[in-house]
């Protein structure tokens, strides 16, 4: 019995050994067919490539994002067609020196040209694969500059003067004989509410909306935004154009927006304070006035509460303070805001503040909002909330204000009492923004870390600066290309704020500036040199943001400014030493990304008070000097990109000496560049990304900050990385895989066929979050070729196997997966999905069935799914021919299909499933959507559907009739693309990095 097992173990080796023999002689007998056929797969990859290059150039004209992954597919296919043609010519050269002078042929380059282009030609084609999910669209409508979606509509019932303004503006958009019109009235009154409202009433009878907010400086206005919009205007799109906040320095004509009579198509809605601006450019000037005194009080009374009517002391009270506010809406809902939790006694109080004048001296278009923008700061009880009002006013007018740099500038001031780290500064920060949006002091911005100030409010501000002894000097954003003071003209001022303009020049010489505690300069690109006279003049300064400058040396006089606690030189690629550094001993901020710097010099580690230090995206940077890292002891947050050349200078192993550090952000190209000693586990939050393209920074997303993110890249996660991590693994909430490109030839249950089981051997079993991006896997889970002794080796049998697979998923998200044929292939009792919550697939175009009937059923805790982008989906639950059964989602709220072609049901089969919490349901461009499912489909919370558009009237009917029958439900829009009555679903992929839900 030995003797046949030994033949059949020789048998065995000498296929395998034939094999790899006939292999090798057919690379020598067609080489010229293999690189005629490399010739060929290249030629098509161009086609493709110059079709892409059209249509994206098309998309860009018309002011359309790229579908995530267009852009990083011409990428790769611009590297494989210039390797391949430099491959080609190598092959013609080797040929004609070979062929030509030799009277013989060389095997072995023969052999090797044979090879390689048979592998490169395996590649192309499947790039060339990849590419064609995108052929068909390649871009998304982008939101409009200043985008209308998410503007919330204002309850005008009562309020006449309003209402008849907002008639005779749509009234004015709709006379074709009118190209312009103009809005004007005080500043408060109302009129972009009113320009916006009346965008909304009439923008099905445009293209597009754009809405986009004038500077003083015309070169400074987002001139993309323009572009675009001038760009649809020249092809002949009928455009609605809203230049907000026009002021008289600014002429239309150099706008460069098309307009007149060659350009009827584009019609222009202008609002200003001045009245002769409109009559300078408009055909059509409509004044907004002041609301009476029963609109007003209708407004104050919404603002307030129905507290005023229970009350007649109180109401008297009210109803003098809102004849105080002038029947400006702005400034009703400023005080109605400070004033609606208060006692009567502080109404009072406040109502004899209302009735003093404002000081002299103020421009008369502030002069009625300064009483009371004033009451309502003096009475905000947090110190911290007037902090960051007054800081909100140091950035340009209508500028997006980032939350986490308030946070900078109010650390380094030292204005937070008794923080003891970074987290809690952002936190109290965080706070003291939301009081202020409250109160209508600040605005919100483009999301929740970003906030705004209207201009009025801003205009006050900087006066109750001055007035607090704490004198601004604000001239951001106005376009100025120098900077040339007198030595002693600031001398009064605090707080000088230069930011966002094309400055390129600043003094040389000395200033007289000996109350200066913040200089902010950043995001003036032409500048390149800080003099050393100037820091000079400024050696109490706490605060110094040069970021985005062009800066490629820092002046010797930079050690003078002992006083120093934030300093922002991110950036700036052109700088490198920064060894003076070391002499700023009481810098708690210091912020290095994105600068040239290659190494970190021994002083810094002098910098024993550092509390935050970002040297993220320094493509350079391979170098920590010994003993800097572990110097840093009060290092509470850490972002740093290691592209480590010498693994011997490995300065990761100092985090362990840091007893205070919270949050770490790393990057390194390679998975051995982390120590196997480094206690992660002690941490409350990171990001460890291992391979792949270094990316932005963290700290723009606080809400990651107490999130423990592992991202493994390119082939970085393969079984040794898994190995040697896997401490890491075990203690992640998310792991994040990218861009995994193993080859799918293998059957072998590896890699190149599924995730699991492997990873699970590696402490993936703990994972409760896992996101999968541009990975080349054709399933999951495969379990058809797992050597059930191996797992029972490692502690795992079959009898337990079905908890293991996903049991303690909590979210679920698939991206780019253009080889996913099927979620797994395994026994459907292996898998378990009863934490799973949150359900996000997107391009993943060969799947073509998601969830069996028997683990739909197990989806018990499931809210949200959505699935977007996938060509050949025909089917989310399948049920079997001839099955009937009931299921059940108790959970999901929220269920979004869109981009689904091929979609023919929901629900396969003859099931009656029931949804008992379900709200929202939204089916976008799933144009072979004949019916929901067979039997009947129970949803007696719905409320909003999104139906765009489906196959004809039988088909929206039948899915109409089968998901909102209910009675609650209140808008079912079956139309075209247009939404009414419920915010409109975004037609886009997900960002699975920093899309919140997914975290």
């Amino acid at each position: 019995m030995g003797d046949a097992i030994t033949n059949t173990s020789v048998l065995r080796v000498f296929d395998s050994l034939f094999s790899v023999a006939k292999q090798e002689i057919g690379y020598l007998r067609n080489c010229a067919e293999n690189v005629d056929k490399l010739r060929s797969e290249v030629e098509k990859l161009k086609d493709m490539r110059g079709r892409f290059q059209q249509l994206s150039d098309a998309a860009k004209d018309k002011g359309e994002n790229l579908l995530d992954g267009v852009q990083k597919w011409m990428d790769k296919a611009d590297v494989q067609i210039s390797n391949t043609n430099e491959f080609l010519e190598q092959e013609a050269n080797a040929k004609k020196r070979f062929f030509n002078i030799q009277c013989f042929v060389n095997v072995a380059t023969v052999h090797h040209y044979s090879k390689v282009a048979t592998k490169k030609a395996i590649s192309l084609l499947s790039l060339h694969e990849d590419g064609k999910a995108y052929e068909n669209c390649v871009s998304i409508p982008t939101p409009t500059p200043g985008s209308l979606d998410l503007y919330h509509k204002k309850n005008l019932d009562g309020i006449q003067t309003q209402k008849l303004a907002l008639e005779n503006i749509i009234r004015a958009i709709k006379d074709e004989e009118i190209q312009i019109v103009g809005i004007y009235g005080l500043g408060g009154v109302g009129k972009t509410t009113l320009a916006v409202e009346a965008a909304l009433a009439v923008k099905n009878l445009f293209a597009d909306v754009f809405l986009i907010t004038v500077s003083q400086n015309e070169d400074e206005m987002n001139q993309t935004h323009v572009e675009v919009a001038a760009k649809r205007i020249n092809k002949g799109e009928k455009i609605l154009i809203i230049l907000d906040d026009m002021w008289p320095e600014v002429k239309l004509e150099t706008l460069r927006i098309p307009y007149g009579a060659d350009h009827m198509n584009c019609k222009i809605l202008l609002t200003s304070r001045s009245k002769d601006v409109c009559m300078m450019h408009a055909q059509c000037s409509i004044r907004i006035d002041s609301l009476v005194e029963k609109e007003a009080w209708i407004l104050f009374k919404r603002v307030v509460g129905e507290r005023v009517d229970a009350d007649p002391k109180l109401k008297e009270v009210a109803k003098n303070v809102c004849k105080e506010c002038g029947g400006l809406p702005l400034i009703i809902q400023v005080v109605g805001n400070t004033l609606k939790v208060k006692s009567i006694d502080f109404w009072e109080a406040s109502l004899d503040r209302l009735k003093n004048h404002s000081p002299l001296g103020i421009a008369p278009d502030i002069r009625k909002a300064y009483v009371h923008l004033k009451l309502s700061y003096d009475v905000l009880q947090s110190e911290e909330a007037k902090l960051c009002f007054l800081l909100s006013s140091l950035f340009p007018e209508d500028a997006l204000i980032p939350v986490e740099r308030l946070t900078h500038y109010a650390v380094g001031l030292g204005k937070l009492d008794a923080i003891s780290n970074i987290k809690d500064a952002r936190n109290i920060v965080q706070i003291a923004v939301d009081t202020l949006r409250s109160t209508f002091l600040l605005l919100d911005g483009n999301n929740e870390f970003t906030t705004k100030m209207h201009d009025v409010v801003r205009d006050v501000a900087l006066i109750i600066a001055s007035e607090d002894n704490t004198n601004f000097l604000v001239k951001g954003g106005i376009g100025l290309t120098y900077w040339w003071p007198r030595p002693d003209e600031l001398k009064i001022y605090t707080r000088i704020s230069l930011m966002q303009n094309s400055i390129f020049r600043i003094p040389d010489y000395k200033l007289h500036v000996p109350r200066l505690d913040t200089f902010l300069i950043q995001e003036n690109h032409k500048l390149s040199m800080i003099s050393d006279a100037l820091i000079q003049g400024m050696i109490e300064v706490r605060i110094l943001d040069m970021e985005h400058n062009n800066i490629s040396s820092l002046p010797k006089s930079l050690k003078l400014l002992t006083e120093l606690r934030v300093l922002n030189l991110g950036g700036n690629r052109f700088l490198r030493e920064i060894s003076i550094l070391g002499e700023l001993i009481k810098l708690e901020i210091l912020i290095l990304h994105t600068t040239g710097i290659e190494k970190i010099p021994e002083e810094i580690g002098q910098l024993a008070n550092i509390r935050m230090l970002d040297i993220k995206c320094c493509s350079g940077l391979s170098h920590v000097a010994t003993g800097v890292i572990s110097n840093l002891r009060w290092l509470e947050e850490l972002y740093i990109g290691y592209h480590l050349v010498k693994k011997r200078d490995n300065c990761l192993g100092e985090l362990n000496t840091l007893q205070t550090l919270t949050f770490l952000d790393l990057f390194v190209p390679d998975f051995d560049i982390v120590p196997d000693d480094v206690n992660f586990g002690a941490l409350k939050g990171f990001r460890i990304q291992i391979g792949g393209v270094e990316d932005v920074h963290i700290s723009k997303y606080p809400y990651l900050l107490s999130k423990r993110i592992l991202i493994l890249c390119r082939s970085h996660a393969t079984s040794p990385l898994l190995t040697h991590i896997r401490k890491l693994i075990e203690i992640s909430d998310y792991l994040i895989l990218e861009e995994i490109k193993d080859s799918l030839e293998a059957d072998d249950g590896g890699w190149g066929r599924n995730i699991l089981p492997d990873m699970y051997f590696e402490g993936f079993e703990n994972v409760r979050r896992i996101i999968v991006s541009d990975c080349n896997l054709s399933c999951l889970v495969d379990t058809r070729n797992w050597d059930h002794n191996r797992s029972s080796s490692k502690g795992i049998d079959e009898r337990n196997i079905n908890e293991k697979f996903f049991s303690k998923l909590e979210v679920l998200a698939l991206q780019d997966m253009h080889n996913l044929k099927v979620m797994w292939s395994c026994p459907d009792q292996y898998i378990s999905l009863g934490n799973l919550v949150t359900v996000d697939i997107s391009f993943c175009n060969k799947l073509v069935r998601l969830f069996s009937l028997s683990v739909a059923q197990g989806l018990v805790n499931m809210k949200e799914l959505s699935i977007g982008y996938c060509q050949n989906l025909e089917e989310v639950i399948t049920v079997g021919a001839g099955e009937s059964a009931h299921i059940l989602f108790p959970a999901l709220v929220r269920l979004c299909l869109i981009g689904l072609r091929h979609l023919k049901h929901f629900c396969s089969g003859h099931s009656d499933v029931n949804y008992p919490s379900l709200i929202d349901v939204s089916i976008i461009h799933c144009g072979d959507m004949e019916i929901w499912g067979s039997g009947v489909h129970h949803t007696p919370k719905l409320k909003n559907v999104s139906l765009v558009p489906l196959n004809g009237p039988y088909a929206i009917n039948d899915v109409i009739y089968q998901i909102s029958r209910i009675n609650t439900l209140k808008t079912v829009d079956a139309k075209a693309d247009r939404y009414q009555g419920h915010d409109e679903m975004k037609i886009s992929p997900r960002d699975a990095k920093y899309d919140r839900s997914l975290f």
